[in-house]
């Protein structure tokens, strides 16, 4: 058995982590985190960043970074590593700082439109003659929309009485989210079938979204996650002699 590392007290061998891996569904954790510490050992950073960064665990307790090593090393950190590993947040958002904070702009507003909010009222069900005779009694003003939401829509809106929101765009069926995108504040939507349901809508507020510190972090991250995926690709997919050219 191949021994791949000392945790504790004991020696872990290749024939048991690697089954674990597979099995829990961590290889793709343990390649994402390979192609990050490729870029980030080429960075560096002081003390005084380090410190910054974990000054609330140091406010609590002076020992932390000797007591953090040590539990590294239990877990089979080698000790040429041990720094490198405690700088890694630090390097982590330096890089993504550095690497996506000037493409932030551009690609707000690309995505602009999905990460706008949205309030709205829904009633939706799988008998489309029901959701024509409901839109009717909308419109005529019989009944309200709530009312009519908690008795006859069959999703989860029912429990609110049609409404949902605020929710962004994006995280919607895209034929909800354009029909929600183009609506107007206060009119009632013809009912359309999404997913086989008779859905009826009615826009209520729309939110913008704005580029604000949170968001630009946001935005960095999702970049920076992107970015990883690609590098995960091809590092470890790529097809033998990709790139090879040139080499002896």
């Amino acid at each position: 058995m191949a021994l791949i590392a000392t945790l504790g007290t004991r020696e872990v061998s290749a024939d048991e982590v690697f089954p674990l891996l597979s099995s829990s569904g961590l290889w793709p954790q343990l390649m994402r985190e390979m192609v990050i510490d490729r870029v980030l050992r080429s960075l560096d950073c002081s003390f005084e960043e380090v410190e910054a960064y974990y000054r609330k665990p140091l406010a609590e307790d002076s020992d932390f970074f000797e007591k953090r090593q040590k539990q590294m090393t239990l877990e089979g950190v080698g000790e040429q590593d041990l720094d490198f590993f405690l700088k890694k947040p630090v390097l982590l958002e330096r890089f993504r700082q550095e690497m996506f904070a000037g493409k932030v702009e551009n690609a707000f507003l690309s995505m602009k439109t999905g990460l706008d909010k949205v309030v709205f009222s829904m009633i939706r069900n799988r008998n489309h003659e029901l959701i024509r005779e409901v839109y009717f009694r909308l419109e005529s003003g019989e009944e309200t929309f709530s009312s009519l939401a908690s008795k006859y829509s069959e999703g989860r809106e029912a429990s609110s009485f049609g409404q949902i929101g605020p929710v962004e765009l994006k995280q919607l069926n895209p034929v909800l989210a354009r029909k929600l995108h183009i609506a107007q504040p206060g009119v009632l939507n013809a009912p359309i079938v999404i997913d086989g349901l008779g859905v009826i809508t009615l826009l209520c507020e729309k939110i913008a979204a704005r580029l604000d510190d949170a968001m630009r972090q946001r935005i960095i991250v999702q970049l920076f996650d992107e970015w990883v995926k690609k590098e995960v690709a091809g590092y470890f997919y790529q097809e033998i002699g990709d790139g090879e050219e040139g080499r002896d």
